[in-house]
């Protein structure tokens, strides 16, 4: 009971807690074993969820599956404790596995969760995420990086940006970072498997490039209030998911316009339209 008033504590004033050892460590790593021996396309949704030489990188609604894996994903302690955190009953509304691949997984730029969220018609943050360690978590292989009190900071503006498969995403601009780490300070989450982190849905968050040997796989579940049940959500969501689709078409567009120009310029022309000139020790 000591244990938990502080962890609460700790929760309330920096909006995240990491729990040491809530799950049995030797079933977190033998479900990351698993997973890693399926075959990927099991589990792919589409060729967005792979990254470059990465052929699984995202596992979207493992919760609602059967295996080893998706009963750590919505396991009764995880969501008992995120009650308690949040003072309120909660429900797990979504879910994935992020496997952050040795040598390439690819970075996530700092944002907020609830950023995502909110168009869903959710009316406050009052969201808590969870993230299950299934394998080691340090700096060496690319640890979730979070900024302490930010929960309290409000909604923060965010910039779109296209990740490496051209989907549609929000990251804080860097000015702001710079200012945010003045007054808050970054702390990197150093865990084991077995080990649950646990923070608001407006914590500022983010993680590097994975460029170690090691993997990095966690269960991502995200939890709600009842008492914050959204508004509309069919008509939201379908809305959002219109408007991020429109910006991936716009950009997808673009990024053809210009390669093609590049690719038709070439084309026309008998000297080198972009890279490297011909020096002249080369020339015959």
């Amino acid at each position: 009971m000591k244990t938990f008033s502080k962890n609460a504590k700790q929760f309330q004033n920096d909006g995240f807690v990491l729990v040491k050892n809530l799950l049995n460590k030797k079933n977190c790593i033998r479900s990351a074993k698993w997973l890693k021996s399926q075959d990927p396309k099991k589990f792919l949704t589409s060729w967005t969820d792979k990254e470059p030489n990465v052929p699984l990188a995202t596992y979207f609604g493992v919760h609602e599956d059967n295996s080893i894996i998706s009963k750590i994903a919505k396991h009764k302690s995880v969501l008992n404790y995120a009650s308690k955190l949040m003072n309120n009953k909660v429900y797990l509304w979504t879910s994935k596995v992020g496997l952050k691949a040795a040598w390439g997984g690819t970075v996530e730029y700092f944002h907020q969760d609830f950023t995502y969220w909110k168009d869903r018609g959710y009316r406050k943050d009052d969201m808590i995420s969870v993230m299950i360690m299934l394998e080691p978590h340090s700096i060496y292989n690319a640890a979730l990086h979070v900024f302490p009190k930010t929960h309290k900071a409000g909604e923060i503006k965010h910039d779109t940006f296209f990740n490496v498969n051209g989907i549609s995403k929000f990251m804080i601009h860097p000015k702001k970072l710079d200012k945010l780490k003045k007054k808050y300070g970054v702390k990197a989450i150093n865990a084991e498997p077995g080990d649950v982190l646990f923070f608001h849905a407006s914590l500022i968050h983010g993680s590097s490039h994975n460029i170690s040997g090691n993997g990095r796989m966690v269960i991502l579940s995200w939890f709600n209030t009842i008492g914050n049940l959204p508004k509309n959500v069919g008509k939201k969501a379908r809305l959002f998911n219109l408007s991020r689709a429109k910006k991936e078409l716009d950009e997808a567009q673009r990024k053809l316009n210009w390669f093609k120009k590049k690719y038709q310029d070439q084309l026309k022309s008998q000297k080198l339209t972009f890279l490297a000139p011909i020096p002249k020790e080369e020339k015959k």
